[in-house]
């Protein structure tokens, strides 16, 4: 699943390649890819006229007051086409802008969704979300505070959306591997310099995967259709053994395989 530097690479593709462009046409290839919670004509949506992320969603602003939220799942991948008669393996739906380009979302297990919403709607997904953690408010005291009540190991708390938006399996696993802490450990056990620990390798892991583009580990790409690089650098991501010799531990935690190095 792509998760925040593969999500902001995206977003960071797509603003050089669709910004202030207007949506001419949106087509659904496989039905449920696109849920339109406003019924206006694809005409009226107009330019899309900012690109961000929240998490690991992406969504889209229009001039004429919409948004759209798209989340890529599993395998979702966004391909920007300048031949409007190419189409993608995989390709669940697609936009079409007025100098006749193309945006295709392709999606091999078709889980990824399309939501479009009126501006001024809530969006209950994007409300449920924990901060961002390249913000400067993501500090060990607010992970001090989240994890207090919890006995929950400090990988799954790392994982939760509500606490901590964007993280996946591979950083986490990177993460706690650099911080020298084992993704078992109960997460409010942790003493706040360890907490200090994961804060700073959160950041630093996270703003060299960007660098690099994401990590492509089976399906992620980039707008232009390229992988990332990041995976040349993960130290014990399905790896046999860690950069210092120790061998890699493969265990599940909560249906996830977990990396201990041992």
């Amino acid at each position: 699943m792509p998760e925040l530097p593969e999500v902001q690479t995206i977003v960071a593709g797509l603003k050089k390649k669709i910004l202030n462009k207007k949506i001419v046409s949106l087509f659904e290839e496989r039905k449920g890819t696109i849920r339109n919670f406003i019924r206006v004509p694809t005409c009226e949506f107009g330019s899309i006229s900012a690109i961000s992320r929240r998490g690991k969603y992406i969504i889209f602003r229009t001039s004429n007051g919409y948004k759209f939220v798209i989340h890529l799942r599993m395998t979702g991948k966004m391909i920007f086409e300048k031949n409007l008669d190419k189409k993608s393996t995989h390709e669940r739906a697609y936009f079409i802008f007025d100098d006749k380009t193309k945006l295709i979302f392709d999606d091999v297990r078709a889980f990824g969704k399309i939501q479009i919403y009126d501006i001024k709607n809530r969006i209950e997904s994007l409300e449920k979300l924990g901060l961002e953690p390249l913000s400067d408010d993501f500090t060990a005291e607010y992970l001090r505070k989240r994890f207090r009540n919890r006995r929950s190991s400090i990988k799954n708390l790392l994982l939760n959306q509500s606490i901590v938006a964007g993280l996946g399996n591979i950083y986490v696993c990177e993460i706690l591997y650099r911080a020298k802490i084992s993704p078992q450990k109960k997460g409010n056990e942790l003493s706040i310099r360890k907490l200090n620990l994961i804060v700073k390798e959160t950041k630093k892991v996270l703003k060299e995967a960007i660098k690099y583009n994401g990590t492509t580990i089976s399906d992620y790409r980039s707008v232009e259709d390229k992988t990332g690089e990041f995976q040349k650098f993960l130290n014990v991501y399905q790896k046999k053994e860690c950069p210092q010799g120790h061998q890699i531990k493969r265990i599940k935690q909560v249906g996830r395989s977990t990396t201990i190095h041992i």
